[in-house]
């Protein structure tokens, strides 16, 4: 192993922690994107593992030290490890949510190929062979998972990163061979591909990762923090895109909500209570419409759902429904058995119409609503 060689490595793990730090910050900011921190937390292991195992411990081999068995099997595990990291970091990145059981088993799985190589003894090819198995199977779990990327702005950098796996494999699976047939050791021929390679997938993740952030900033902006449903900038963005159809094709509805006397509520059991009430009515209203229509907090208890598509005409009926549900809600103990009426107005419409006039027609509908002794349903025809 020469002098230059080792410098490379050196510098890869460097870079590795540069990037952890890097990787680090974008999960800070992306809030709740998962999946970017362990990815960098998994390569910089992976790099200082490799690191250890193809440098440290060949140099101490080759210099006839008795530790070189040691420092193999602590960067066989190290490295190991951070394959398994960087195999779940794929998984929850992907498809964002937690790892499954099942899922987990990859920690214990690719760890246990190095202390299996430990046990057996054999110190650099065994530590090599189980390496380049994990990253094997590292590179698959990564291969199965970004094939899930498949929409713009995700779409070519995910791509690139499948072509370097597919780069990777090949050299590691020509890793795996010589190490079976007692010939691993670090190969000064192909490590700059190996090195390159993992650069340009970091800077891919890089990108995903602020690709994922980016998005996930969008939408918190859209969204009501209190009740989760979407506010006013973002029951606009929801629709924009199929508003014009959806005018064209008279295929839209407006339902307008407002609690009755909820400032009682807040005087008198306390705003905590009141945040309480106003998070349960929100998931019943959910529990009521489908996935297609948009429900929006557009005030402080005041709420839209826009029907859309053909169901459109009995928005009647599901404000109706709506009205009973909320009648007879009632919070999870231990609170107080605050009991809430909500007056609704409907607007509909027999002939395009712009959403602007839809909402006008709900809002005087609402109060008309409010004026009629509130608790009740009413539409107006446009």
């Amino acid at each position: 192993m020469t002098t230059d060689f080792y410098n490379l490595l050196l510098t890869d793990c460097a870079l590795a922690l540069i990037l952890l730090v890097l990787f680090w910050h974008v999960a800070r900011v992306s809030r709740g994107v998962r999946g970017i921190a362990s990815w960098g937390g998994g390569h910089f292991l992976y790099s200082v593992g490799a690191a250890m195992l193809d440098g440290t411990a060949t140099g101490l081999e080759r210099a006839g030290s008795a530790t070189a068995t040691t420092a193999a099997a602590i960067g066989g595990i190290l490295a190991c490890g951070g394959l398994a990291v960087l195999a779940g970091a794929s998984i929850k990145f992907t498809q964002q949510r937690p790892l499954r059981p099942a899922e987990w088993a990859l920690v214990p799985g690719l760890v246990g190929l190095s202390l299996l190589a430990w046990l057996a003894g054999d110190a650099i090819d065994g530590q090599g062979a189980a390496m380049s198995l994990a990253e094997l199977v590292m590179l698959a779990v990564m291969l199965w998972q970004l094939r899930r990327l498949d929409v713009p702005p995700l779409r070519v950098p995910a791509r690139l990163v499948m072509v370097g796996c597919a780069v990777l494999a090949v050299l590691y699976a020509r890793d795996l061979l010589n190490a079976f047939t007692g010939r691993y050791g670090p190969n000064d021929a192909w490590v700059n591909v190996d090195l390159s390679t993992w650069y340009l997938i970091n800077f891919c993740m890089l990108m995903l990762a602020s690709f994922r952030a980016a998005e996930s900033l969008r939408q918190t902006a859209m969204l009501d923090p209190l009740t989760g449903t979407l506010n006013r900038r973002g029951l606009f963005a929801r629709l924009d895109p199929e508003l014009e159809r959806l005018t064209r094709e008279g295929h839209l509805a407006v339902i307008a909500l407002d609690l009755d006397h909820f400032k009682r509520v807040n005087d008198r059991y306390g705003h905590e209570i009141g945040d309480l009430v106003l998070q349960k009515l929100s998931d019943t209203i959910r529990g009521q419409t489908r996935e297609h229509d948009v429900f929006a907090r557009t005030g402080g208890e005041e709420f839209v759902i826009v029907v859309t598509g053909p169901d459109a005409c009995n928005a009647q009926a599901l404000a109706e429904r709506i009205r009973v549900s909320l009648s007879t809600m009632r919070l999870d103990p231990p609170s107080p058995p605050v009991r809430v009426t909500a007056s609704l107005g409907v607007a509909v419409s027999n002939r395009p119409m712009p959403l602007s006039m839809l909402m006008r027609g709900a809002d005087e509908a609402l109060y008309t609503a409010k004026r009629a002794g509130r608790d009740c349903v009413v539409t107006h025809t446009l």
